[in-house]
């Protein structure tokens, strides 16, 4: 992903399915449609909610072709048929390509030629429980984090507050909060997204996850 909107899915300069990007829900244009010959009935069938990890995303038809939701930000983009099976928006350069089971019923989606989504029916709301960190926990996890993509190395800072954490994101300075759920968890209810610290014997942070697939590393001081 990838967006520069963190860490997205994964920043989505790192992760798919694209990252949150100010919370905002939006619909991207669809492309010119190359294949018409899917018809309503058909577009139906891809409807449903989609899993990977503990995400989800959420597809309907339309006249023209399928909407993607996001579920952690509502963001919504929509994609033109290009053949029977494969979906594109071609503004993002972004493609969707279904599985059909034997009996017709579509089963996943890949996103992103990596990202693969399972179709289900267990969709159920995340539910956040905070709790209180003590000042010197939420201090231990202070620091700049970086990581490798592939235009270099990118890096956040993340401090304390009197609620939980603040990052900022090197590349905008765009600034997210972040609530405790444990004294390593932490999840951003504005875009949706998780934080997961490592710490060492000395109880400091090493690293920090995003996503569950961004691995940022605490630059030592």
């Amino acid at each position: 992903m990838r967006r520069k909107n963190i860490l997205l899915l994964t920043v989505t300069v790192f992760c798919f399915v694209m990252r949150p990007d100010g919370g905002k829900a939006n619909v991207v244009a669809p492309g010119q449609i190359t294949d018409t010959a899917i018809s309503p009935a058909d577009l139906k069938s891809f409807e449903g909610y989609y899993k990977l990890d503990d995400s989800y995303i959420h597809i309907s038809a339309v006249k023209n072709g399928l909407v993607l939701e996001q579920m952690w930000d509502n963001r919504k983009i929509s994609f033109s048929p290009r053949t029977g099976l494969e979906f594109m928006n071609d503004e993002q350069n972004f493609p969707l390509k279904f599985t059909k089971a034997s009996d017709g019923s579509i089963t996943q989606v890949l996103a992103f030629d990596r990202d693969l989504w399972i179709k289900t029916r267990d969709y159920k709301p995340l539910e956040i429980k905070e709790v209180q960190l003590k000042a010197s926990e939420l201090k231990a996890l202070e620091g700049k984090y970086t990581m490798q993509n592939d235009h270099g190395e990118v890096f956040i800072l993340i401090r304390a507050t009197d609620k939980g954490l603040l990052l900022k994101q090197g590349w905008d300075d765009q600034e997210i909060p972040f609530i405790a759920t444990s004294d390593v968890d932490f999840y951003c209810k504005e875009r949706r997204f998780p934080l997961q610290f490592t710490k060492d014997k000395n109880g400091n942070a090493t690293q920090v996850l995003a996503f569950k697939r961004d691995l940022w590393k605490k630059v030592k001081e």
